[in-house]
């Protein structure tokens, strides 16, 4: 994201944020995937104890860029060999991956540069390299992404012509593999808000007849403009029945440079745990945490060097890696519910119940300072979990739960259907 986009980002929200984000009531619950979470940029390395960080989040996907000017430096010359490592460590540690088809060469240019641009003269080369590559790894990539985030400088050429490479990479993919999961449009938000115009594009044009769902990303000042304008995109796909098929392919905040959007470090597990459970009651398909580590060498004023779950590949020291775990342990495979005055929660409280086979998790938090709290769960073994370290402990639920802004996730055993009930 470009500076002055997150400058905008800043001015508007003073002019409309709000504390609260909107609760996306579900009575009667929606059901979050067993492979719900995800984590950008990682696995590449051949490190070993890269995956064993991954394996320890109990990530589910894994998203890399197969970007053409790196399968195909040269026109003819294909090269497949550090995605077929990539691909086949994930699959040795049964990782699901999603490829991101994208970005140019620059033998297709006059002046042999990069320019994110595909005309519709060019757009042969590119077909031919969606081809080439969706067949070298038919069975083993789970999932493809076209292109990304076109609605922002990732593309530089015109709507109408993405919507035609979109519509023709989909064609191409359906032709060579027709079980893959196919993704579109990827988009962010830009300095007027949701792409709306564009998307709407996408759709009409049939560019997304073909495909499972539409990728995007919603990078925003904080959590609540995040759900807010994920709920702005799905209530706009509902009119075209892809309201249950938005994949988040990206999301994050980062914690040093100069965005706007940063959060001092003590608050990103915070930021973390009420991201994935604003965007599992929403109704997401998945949620991809942008990004795996810091980078070892980082610039201050960079917000890029900031995203991370982890200090860097070198230094393992977590950022917000126990809360990623903690969603993905405890959110996946669930029903999900939305908890409200019904069960008698303060108005200034939100909690979610993460209803699995076996064990539940109820995740709560206060908008407005910290209080005193009792709760009613049925089962056993409740533990509380500290979203920093990831360290749980026992609690007596007959004792009150002190909640303020940082979310509490308590886990338990059960065997009853009782709903989580507050006094």
């Amino acid at each position: 994201m470009k500076k002055f986009l997150l400058i905008f980002l800043f001015f508007s929200a003073l002019i409309f944020s709000c504390a609260t984000a909107p609760v996306n009531v579900a009575p009667d619950g929606r059901h979050i995937p067993a492979d719900f979470t995800g984590v950008v940029h990682a696995g590449m390395s051949a490190n070993p104890e890269e995956y064993e960080l991954i394996n320890y989040m109990d990530a589910s996907w894994l998203l890399q860029t197969f970007y053409w000017s790196r399968i195909e430096p040269e026109q003819g010359n294909w090269n497949f060999q550090s995605y077929d490592d990539f691909v086949d460590r994930a699959i040795d540690n049964n990782k699901k991956t999603i490829g991101v088809l994208a970005y140019d060469v620059g033998w297709i240019h006059e002046d042999n540069k990069s320019h994110r641009y595909v005309s519709n003269e060019q757009l042969p080369y590119f077909l031919e390299y969606v081809r080439k590559t969706a067949e070298h790894f038919k069975g083993r990539v789970n999932a493809w992404s076209i292109w990304n985030e076109p609605n922002w400088h990732f593309w530089n050429g015109t709507e109408d012509e993405f919507v035609e490479l979109s519509r023709q990479a989909a064609d191409v993919i359906r032709e060579v593999d027709s079980d893959v999961i196919l993704l579109a449009g990827a988009f962010n938000r830009n300095v007027t808000g949701l792409p709306v115009r564009f998307i709407r594009k996408m759709f009409k044009s049939g560019a997304m007849d073909k495909v499972d769902g539409i990728a995007f990303h919603p990078y925003e000042l904080n959590v609540s403009r995040s759900i807010r304008i994920y709920n702005q995109l799905r209530k706009l796909v509902d009119e075209y029945g892809f309201a249950d098929k938005i994949w988040i392919s990206e999301v994050g905040f980062p914690t040093g440079g100069s965005y706007p959007t940063k959060f001092p470090l003590e608050r990103f597990p915070e930021v973390i745990i009420k991201t994935y459970a604003h965007l599992a009651s929403a109704g997401a398909r998945f949620v991809l945490w942008y990004q795996m580590f810091d980078p070892a060498e980082r610039t201050e004023n960079n917000s890029e060097h900031y995203f991370g779950l982890w200090r860097s590949q070198q230094d393992h020291t977590s950022k917000g890696a126990e809360a990623f775990r903690l969603c993905s342990l405890y959110m996946s495979d669930t029903t999900c519910y939305v908890l409200t005055k019904r069960d008698g929660l303060p108005g200034s409280m939100r909690a979610f119940w993460f209803k699995g086979s076996i064990c539940s998790a109820l995740v709560i938090w206060n908008e407005g300072g910290t209080r005193n709290i009792n709760i009613e769960l049925p089962g056993a073994n409740h533990l509380n979990h500290n979203i920093s370290t990831g360290i749980s402990g026992s609690i007596l639920m007959e004792n009150a739960v002190r909640v303020g802004r940082d979310p509490v996730v308590i886990t338990y055993n059960h065997s009853s259907e009782g709903r989580p009930v507050f006094k």
